[in-house]
């Protein structure tokens, strides 16, 4: 029986402004709107994209909320069913690169198992106070196996996008097919346990 596409859900989170708005934007339809203000979103926002992955089409499925995912009337659903969670920041903006430890945790609290991809947004960025190379070096280390990916994008250039997410979407679906084959492994067949096995293959130590 048929079962569709695999269906891979990623939440943006990241500090108000960095851009996941226009992340989500770029992902739905290929726009971008030039912003005079910070806007956040107000509720939930999902768009689906289909992508190939190893050879096997695959969906992805984007939340966004605009922030509010740290409110506790709209945390429980956003982060619930995650396989990914994408660490949004703006590499013109230092702080909302310190911040995202805070992220993290709330990632690994509320959405057990969910892969988390780094994503610095204006990658053309120049200036003193943008986020440097030795910056995302160092939190890399600091995260030791934490993040899965690590991307830097232009939303307004339209830069490194499709890369990213046909990166994670190859990323998401190998780990889903290495746990199914996992738990093949694992099954063990009925009538049949260790203990069971004929007493010609077992050794012992009095032997």
């Amino acid at each position: 029986m048929a079962t569709g596409s695999p269906n891979y859900k990623i939440i943006l989170c990241g500090e108000y402004g960095v851009g996941k708005s226009s992340i989500f934007r770029r992902f739905m339809n290929n726009s971008f709107l030039e912003e005079t203000g910070k806007k956040s979103t107000i509720g939930l926002d999902q768009a689906t994209q289909m992508f190939r992955a190893h050879g096997t089409e695959v969906k992805l499925t984007l939340w966004d909320t605009g922030g509010m995912e740290r409110m506790s009337f709209i945390g429980s659903s956003y982060y619930r069913g995650a396989n990914a969670a994408l660490l949004c920041y703006s590499m013109r903006n230092k702080d909302s690169f310190t911040i995202l430890s805070q992220y993290i945790l709330d990632i690994v609290m509320n959405a057990e198992g969910a892969k988390i991809f780094l994503c610095g947004n204006f990658a053309d960025c120049t200036g003193e106070n943008c986020v440097t190379k030795a910056n995302i070096e160092s939190f890399e280390r600091e995260c030791g196996d934490v993040l899965s990916g690590n991307y830097q994008i232009s939303c307004k250039d339209n830069t490194g996008l499709n890369d990213m997410f046909s990166d994670i979407a190859r990323v998401l679906h190998q780990d889903a097919v290495n746990k199914m084959t996992l738990r093949k492994d694992m099954i063990v067949r009925p009538g049949i346990s260790p203990e069971a096995e004929p007493a010609h293959k077992r050794k012992c130590c009095s032997e």
